[in-house]
């Protein structure tokens, strides 16, 4: 098997369980052990001579809730730096491919416990293939006591893609003079572990492009918030702005921005596409004839109309670059991209629940901003999406 084929195994365990142990009989790297505290306090990569496996041995589990969290928070930043493509990295040696879960024997009371702190960790890796490695199974007559132990743990977690339950000695144990323990189950780890392997690089790859995905999506909804409060700014529009040019600069501006954080190549034909989309002309025609009739300030209108506007402008923009980034639209298909554009602004949640609120508290505004009524009427709107 080639250097591209070997699988990234994240291995995961409280501290003292056997992780280092572990990951030492399958590359025979010095990895520091010890006894009591947990010697891992960030994360290293081993390369086995002898599997196809590279372990990512990380920072054991503490007692303390402080540190727990610290483990958790440092494997999710571990896993961020993790999301290149395959086009980026030809190698392949990005994201994680499955998870031993390092359970030690010899603490069953524990189980649970930390089991369910190692599945926060990987909370980001949906489906990912998780083996659940029983370390220190120096007891023949436990290892059927302890296998259903850990079975019952993760029924009651569900949604983990658990493949098997191996009893693992790492290194020989020496229980006294007389007796001790041989190592056992490190070969069948490592094949179960192999076995998967097409699966488990399927998995990566849809993990890799769901969470690149979800952080392009999530710069770009900042990106559409910024250019929402430079649109409250524009307080001295009149109320048949719909029928100006004053937004347009901040429109162009945001969808050239959004179009750049996805990558995508954007034109004068897509530009005209969307912002000329008629959809947005006809929707703030009816928002402005409605404003005119409420007994309210026209620059506190039109400052949250604006931000309104640009808000859903936004969205419709991130759904069309995200359509051009993963396939779904053919940046050449202005129509399309024009239709996108008109079914994210017409019936907007943020927009219909703009018009709800001057309607019904045109008597109660005074006094407050174009921001602070926009904030209130979008907490609005997350709230019924909850």
């Amino acid at each position: 098997m080639s250097k591209n084929e070997m699988m990234n195994v994240l291995v995961l365990g409280a501290s003292g369980a056997g992780k280092s142990t572990l990951i030492k009989a399958i590359s025979g790297a010095e990895v520091m052990t010890g006894v009591g505290e947990g010697n891992t306090q960030k994360i290293d990569v081993y390369e086995s001579e002898t599997w196809s496996i590279r372990c990512i041995d990380t920072k054991g589990f503490e007692y303390n809730i402080f540190e727990q969290w610290k483990t958790i928070h440092q494997v999710k930043k571990y896993t961020k730096t993790q999301l290149g493509t395959i086009e980026e990295n030809k190698n392949n040696e990005i994201g994680i491919d499955a998870v031993w879960y390092c359970i030690e024997g010899t603490a069953r009371r524990t189980f649970t416990h930390n089991i369910t702190l190692m599945n926060k960790a990987i909370k980001g890796w949906k489906n990912i293939p998780v083996f659940a490695v029983i370390t220190k199974s120096y007891s023949e007559k436990d290892i059927p006591e302890n296998i259903d132990a850990v079975q019952q743990a993760f029924a009651k977690l569900g949604g983990v893609n658990l493949k098997k339950i191996i009893p693992v000695v790492a290194e020989e144990y020496e229980i006294n003079d007389e007796v001790k323990v041989a190592p056992m189950g490190i070969d069948e780890l490592c094949l179960n572990t192999l076995d998967c392997i097409d699966e488990a690089k399927n998995i990566n790859k849809e993990n890799r492009d769901r969470m690149v995905l979800e952080q392009k999506r999530f710069t770009a909804n900042a990106t559409t918030i910024g250019a929402t409060a430079t649109a409250f700014t524009i307080g001295a529009i009149p109320l048949n702005f719909a029928d100006s040019q004053m937004l347009v600069p901040i429109e162009v501006g945001l969808t050239t921005v959004i179009f750049k954080i996805y990558g995508v190549k954007i034109s004068n034909e897509i530009v005209k596409a969307i912002i000329g989309s008629s959809a947005i002309t006809l929707a703030a025609k009816q928002v402005v004839t409605f404003a005119k009739s409420l007994p309210i300030a026209g620059d506190i209108v039109n400052g949250t109309v604006a931000g309104a506007f640009v808000l859903a402008l936004g969205e419709g923009v991130i759904a069309v670059s995200e359509g051009i980034y993963t396939g779904k639209i053919d940046p050449k298909q202005t129509d399309k991209i024009a239709e996108v554009i008109g079914e994210n602004i017409k019936d907007n949640p943020v927009i219909k629940a703009t018009m709800e609120y001057f309607e019904k508290n045109s008597d109660k505004i005074s006094g407050k901003t174009s921001k602070e009524i926009f904030n209130e009427i979008k907490k609005s709107v997350n709230k019924k999406k909850k």
